[in-house]
């Protein structure tokens, strides 16, 4: 059946928007700095803050981020999704309403603060989308969330030629209302409601996403027969210790340092800190202002284009190659962008050159970081972690993500100026290197795989013991 004729694909389609529309709440989130620095650093702005306080206000949502990834995770494990998801985009909208309305420093910290909190969703929105799809859709339909953020991101920047930050911050909070809306039409997530023993609701809500076919049913009883073995298994009282011992177990270890590993080549290529400062960076690389500009409206569309092209690209690669192979190619293009800076800035070669091959290469390296690194790295992250460790992983890994986002958004325009861009771009070369290095041993291939038959190999187990008879499943039992 064609996906068009198929109503359980726009079922999944209508989760996939809502978090779509999140995520473009994100992309104007990550690259306000952009459009706000340049007003706040200049002295007739609307307000006027020193470089040190610019760079604070950029990364301060990265340390209130923390806050978000203890306390969102185990939200969403006892609320479940849609609670969470709603949430989030309630913090989005109230910190662009403050910023639409900010008339000194400290609101622009609070609006930043406020908007740390759902950070989060960057995981969590990516978990969520991979728990609503089907198997072979999960991996285009987390990409073509990471898309929005572009989006997001794209619309941000471009506004800014004629817009002022405030009425960029007031159109802002529309994709999230939306959001908030159309996740009102969707149910709870299956594998929450089988996580909490809900196992009507869980066919339910299953037959609601994936219909009732055979494979369908298969699914949903290797989904609630694998719950009640773990449930039948941890009769052991929830204390402390046991709560230890469950960190300490290698289902949960080895996710945890992929992710973490991932979290880092991802924050080191410049998926992140490029929206923020890649005005700063080609400014600083072609002494163009007008130029830099319109490479930064360039740099949005190929990011767009990127991971337009990843959604086919993520269904016909695995994950494995897609990240080691884009991963080499990002490692290579900074380490050439160092290469040409330095050999520019301190023996004047190739200055004829220089003004267009440097952007140039920036722009591919951009390009590489969409098509390749992050779609790989973020529906790895949805596949993972077992579902019994989904919560403290998130939070785990989440607490890295955020201290992460904050030092590099912190340190980068430090960085430029002690080192500038080779120095800069040398040291997050090395970062991407050694990641990669230590993923080639221990990432596993998840291309077209049930989450279950992922647990069951981080866990080692080989037959995960359900029986794939022509019986009917007896889940109504």
């Amino acid at each position: 059946m064609g996906c068009l004729n198929d109503i359980y694909f726009w079922r999944q389609c209508i989760v996939l928007f809502a978090n779509c529309m999140l995520s473009v709440g994100t992309g104007f989130m990550l690259s306000f700095p952009a459009v706000l620095n340049p007003d706040i650093l200049s002295p007739n702005g609307t307000i006027h803050v020193t470089s040190d306080q610019a760079s604070w206000i950029a990364g301060s949502n990265g340390f209130s981020g923390v806050f978000g990834f203890i306390l969102v995770p185990h939200i969403m494990q006892v609320y479940g999704r849609k609670i969470v998801h709603i949430g989030l985009n309630c913090f989005y909208v109230l910190g662009f309403l403050i910023l639409a309305l900010a008339h000194n420093v400290y609101c622009l910290y609070a609006a930043r603060i406020m908007q740390g909190i759902p950070m989060c969703g960057v995981f969590i929105t990516t978990i969520t989308v991979g728990e609503y799809s089907h198997p072979k859709r999960r991996g285009y339909f987390i990409t073509i969330k990471k898309t929005a953020v572009a989006i997001g991101a794209l619309m941000c920047h471009s506004l800014a030629l004629c817009w002022t930050w405030k009425q960029i911050a007031a159109f802002a909070v529309i994709p999230n209302t939306l959001a908030i809306l159309l996740t009102l039409m969707w149910p709870e997530s299956p594998s929450f409601l089988v996580f909490n023993e809900k196992y009507d609701e869980c066919c339910k809500s299953h037959i609601w996403l994936f219909g009732d076919s055979l494979q369908s049913q298969r699914n949903l009883e290797e989904l609630v027969s694998n719950q009640m073995e773990i449930r039948k298994q941890s009769k052991e009282k929830n204390n402390l210790k046991n709560e230890i011992r469950k960190l300490l177990k290698k289902d949960f270890i080895k996710p945890f340092i992929i992710v973490s590993l991932l979290t880092m080549i991802t924050d080191a290529s410049g998926r992140f800190y490029m929206l923020a400062y890649i005005v700063q960076i080609l400014t600083d690389v072609t002494k163009n202002k007008s130029i830099a500009a319109y490479c930064t409206i360039g740099s949005d569309v190929l990011t767009f284009t990127a991971l337009l092209i990843s959604c086919f690209v993520i269904r016909c690669c695995k994950r494995r190659t897609l990240l080691f192979v884009t991963g080499t190619t990002c490692a290579f293009l900074m380490c050439l962008t160092s290469l040409i800076t330095f050999l520019k800035s301190h023996f004047n070669i190739g200055g004829s050159v220089y003004w267009w091959l440097t952007p140039l290469v920036i722009l591919l390296n951009v390009f590489t970081i969409n098509v390749g690194i992050v779609p790989a790295g973020f529906t790895i992250l949805s596949e993972i972690f077992p579902l019994e460790h989904k919560g403290i992983g998130t939070a785990a890994t989440g607490i890295v993500f955020a201290i992460l986002y904050s030092i590099v958004m912190k340190c980068t325009p430090l960085m430029m100026e002690k080192t500038g861009v080779e120095g800069t771009f040398g040291i997050y070369a090395i970062h991407v290197i050694v990641g990669l290095l230590i993923l080639y041993f221990i990432l596993n291939e998840t291309k077209d795989k049930t989450l279950q038959q992922i647990e069951n190999e981080i866990k080692g187990i080989k037959h995960p013991g359900v029986c794939y008879s022509n019986e009917k499943p007896l889940i109504s039992a």
